[in-house]
């Protein structure tokens, strides 16, 4: 992990209800100049200002995504902002969730705590970079969307699609995907559950449980499965609408599911936009980061796409063993984000 030991500055900023970000900045300013600055937002969850995983969620020890980010920003020069999510801060109400535990509400903070960062007398207001990992990302469009004016955006292992579209194919698509590619699905239709349940190494990081061969025995016909993926998905999707799961409350998915595709959104903005992904993300593959930088462009922003070799869905690599990790990230990935975070920032024609 990266060393943040450092000394610089914090200053907090004021979100709704008492709550506040707090904005790491360089510990040496000179008298009359400004800097620019990145506000920071998380993936999908319960995430703290730091974007902290214990040892056993990264699979690679103790993580601090947003602290390992934060201090390479400020090491360049760039301040940063953090601050802790919404689903650490709001209440669940057993599954109902309150009106502002929604996707919106997340655009809600990201759009506050970059209107207090440009007002930071030590910021430059003109260059402030919305930065957003997985759904962060889509909070990010969201966010420049409703803000107007020129964008800079950073966005890693982002969705492109609508959230109904995608999240089937979350839930769905991908894990036939997988027997697919894996080579265990025959020619005439008969998938191999047995070997594919003993490959762990290559599905971990992606299929959460894998419970087939206890509900189908050691092989099954694919047009079955697929039926029964289906069913299995569509009643995950109607009570999650109604009462929520363990991940989120019902307040949080209907208004997620409501949002526009987040390549759409593009249709709105103006600016320039950096797009990280890594080459092995089964959570969001490279194609939606390229339908997006294809839309960007469309468009007319001014985008750069890079796919990174052998990464996963949280830009670490697999463990020596092979088994799939969430954490840190890669080092040449954090050096080459923060090199193209800057390349967006910096005044005048970049990327």
């Amino acid at each position: 992990m990266t060393d943040n030991t450092a000394p610089d500055r914090t200053d907090d900023l004021s979100l709704a209800d008492g709550r506040t970000a707090v904005l790491r900045l360089p510990s040496e300013i000179p008298p009359g100049r400004d800097v620019p600055a990145v506000v920071l937002l998380h993936p999908f969850g319960a995430w703290d200002r730091d974007a902290f995983l214990p040892a056993e969620a990264s699979g690679n020890g103790p993580v601090r995504l947003f602290d390992d980010v934060g201090a390479a920003l400020v090491r360049a020069g760039i301040a940063a902002a953090a601050f802790d999510t919404r689903f650490l801060s709001e209440d669940r109400r057993d599954g109902a969730g309150s009106p502002r535990f929604t996707f919106t509400g997340l655009v809600d903070d990201a759009v506050r705590v970059v209107e207090q960062t440009r007002a930071h007398p030590d910021v430059d207001s003109g260059r402030v970079l919305l930065l957003g990992v997985s759904m962060g990302a889509e909070v990010a469009l969201a966010a420049a969307e409703r803000l107007g004016g020129d964008s800079h955006l950073a966005v890693v292992a982002p969705s492109a699609e609508a959230r109904p579209v995608f999240q089937r194919w979350m839930g769905l698509d991908r894990r036939l995907e997988w027997l697919s590619a894996g080579g265990f699905a025959d020619a005439d239709g008969t998938v191999d559950l047995a070997a594919a349940k003993a490959d762990e190494k290559g599905r971990s990081g992606w299929w959460e449980e894998f419970d087939l061969v206890d509900r189908f025995g050691p092989t099954v016909d694919l047009e079955l499965l697929r039926a029964e993926l289906a069913w299995e998905y569509d009643t995950w999707e109607q009570q999650a609408l109604v009462n929520g799961d363990e991940s989120a409350p019902a307040s949080f998915w209907r208004d997620w599911f409501a949002q526009p595709a987040p390549y759409r959104r593009l249709a709105g903005i103006t600016g320039r936009m950096t797009i990280h992904v890594g080459g092995e993300d089964w959570t969001t593959p490279p194609r939606q980061a390229h339908l997006l930088h294809h839309a960007a462009l469309a468009q007319g922003l001014r985008s750069e796409l890079t796919i990174h070799p052998r990464l996963g869905h949280l830009m670490s690599a697999r463990s020596a063993e092979g088994w799939r990790t969430y954490g840190p990230f890669d080092p040449a990935f954090l050096r080459a984000l923060v090199e193209s975070v800057d390349a967006v920032l910096r005044p005048g024609p970049s990327l």
